[in-house]
Formats: structure tokens, C-alpha cells, sequence
């Protein structure tokens, strides 16, 4: 960073944009922060250049490759890390599934943990990757808890054409797929991202607002939508005792 920034001010900016990312312009930091617009424009300015942050087109700001990159690697060092990663194996070891975290940032839903088990079969991400977020199960998760004009608009941005048999490319039905997420909690894909994969995803939640989504895919070949249906409380209790150890307050 250059010396001319102040250190608690590039601080205070960062955590507004990522608190929240779709709302804030300079002008709207500049306000709520108490800072004179021209010193927020200077150090946004520096913040794009060293890739801490990405200038939408509607002059909001989102995380850049290298704060996501920062986030990321400090997953590893959380406080209970071996506890949660304790809950992610022994939930592998009961559904006999591949189990992944996956975390929103800024619009994107990045891959960051998984537990695997060990079938010839199955869906490989590294961490950092992106979930397709209108053929996944987790995408459509997160999506269903944006306001649904959002939601349909990335749709209409993202969306590609098929990449498996029953990925969902019209607004009217993937309008009915997210109202039917978000009156049952959790999220299905079923061949909608890869022919013979099917998967469920389930929210951990803070305050009502989404963190993490706990999934799992597996090959039709051993468990279809019926089968993914019975382990569902499993992977809800999981997400519960997650949602425990990732909001833990210290009281130290």
C-alpha cells in the first residue's frame, strides 16, 4: 500500500464492501464512513489496483482475486478447524458421500472444504473454484435467498445453454425451481449439472442470512432424488452442529 492511505480508513472500506458488496458506491461509503468523497475515491482506487476489490459497472464494489484468495487460506486456521472438519468426516462416513462447503463471495459461491469418500466415481472441485450457480445444488441455494428479481436477473445473465440433460435454461421454471427452495430449505440438482450426477444442498444460516452450504453429489448409479431424500436429516443435523462451531463467540 501506498504511504498516503491511512491504514484504519482502508480497513473501515473494506469491511463495508464486504458486509455489503451490492450496495455500496463510493458516494454511499463516503456518506455512512463520515469520509470526504475524494479520499474514498483515492483508496478504492488503489484497493482495484492491487486487486483487493473489482469495480462493478454499476460503480459498486465486490472482493477481487486476492482478498478471496486471502479468505481462503485462512479457512485452514479458524478456531475449531479440526472440530468442524471432525463433523464434515463423520457426516461422509454416515451418507457414504463426498461432503463440500461452499461459501458466498460477493456474487460468486466458491468452493472451499470437502471430505471425500472414496468412490471411482464422483464430482472433483479444488478449493477457490466456482459452483455454476443455476445448475448446482448449492448455486440454487444461494440464489433462493437473494430477492427474486436479483436472483432471475443473474439467471438471465448467467445462464448457458444445456450442459446436462435437465439444466434448467427457462425463467418461468427456474421462477417455480428457487419459490420451491425457499418454502422447503434446501436444494436438489438432479442432472442438471452433469448427466448421471444428482446432488443435495442444505444452508447454514446466521441471523437469517446464508454463510455456507453444505453439499453433497453422487453418481445416480447409487443414489437418486428418493435416496438423497433420506439423508437429508442427516445433512441438516450436520449443518446445525456446523452452524455452532462457525459462529462460536469467544468469551475470552
Amino acid at each position: 500500500m501506498k504511504s498516503r492511505t491511512s491504514p484504519r480508513r482502508i480497513l473501515n472500506i473494506m469491511e463495508e464492501i464486504l458486509t455489503d458488496p451490492d450496495n455500496l458506491t463510493a458516494k454511499k461509503i463516503s456518506q455512512k464512513l463520515k469520509i470526504p468523497l475524494a479520499t474514498v475515491y483515492r483508496q478504492l482506487e488503489i484497493l482495484c489496483e492491487e486487486r483487493f476489490l473489482i469495480q462493478n459497472v454499476n460503480k459498486t464494489f465486490i472482493p477481487g482475486p486476492k482478498i478471496r484468495e486471502i479468505i481462503l487460506k485462512s479457512l485452514p486456521y479458524e478456531p475449531k478447524f479440526t472440530l468442524r472438519r471432525s463433523f464434515l468426516r463423520k457426516l461422509t462416513e454416515d451418507i457414504q458421500e463426498t461432503v463440500s462447503l461452499s461459501m458466498p463471495i460477493g456474487t460468486k459461491l466458491v468452493y472451499f472444504d470437502r471430505i471425500q469418500f472414496h468412490w471411482p466415481m464422483q464430482l472433483n472441485l479444488d478449493a477457490g473454484d466456482h459452483l455454476p450457480l443455476h445448475a448446482s445444488a448449492s448455486g440454487k441455494l444461494y440464489l433462493s435467498f437473494l430477492e427474486n428479481s436479483n436472483a432471475i436477473q443473474i439467471f438471465k445473465n448467467i445462464k448457458t445453454p444445456k450442459s446436462a440433460k435437465n439444466t434448467i435454461i427457462d425463467v418461468s421454471q427456474f421462477k417455480k425451481e428457487l419459490n420451491k427452495i425457499k418454502k422447503q430449505g434446501y436444494a436438489f440438482d438432479n442432472e442438471e449439472w452433469f448427466n448421471g450426477m444428482a446432488g443435495l444442498s442444505v444452508p447454514i444460516t446466521n441471523n437469517n442470512s446464508l454463510y455456507f452450504c453444505l453439499s453433497t453429489h453422487t453418481a445416480k448409479s447409487r443414489k437418486n432424488i428418493e435416496d438423497l431424500k433420506k439423508i437429508l436429516p442427516l445433512m441438516l443435523n450436520a449443518a446445525e452442529n456446523l452452524k455452532k462451531i462457525l459462529f462460536f463467540k469467544n468469551k475470552n
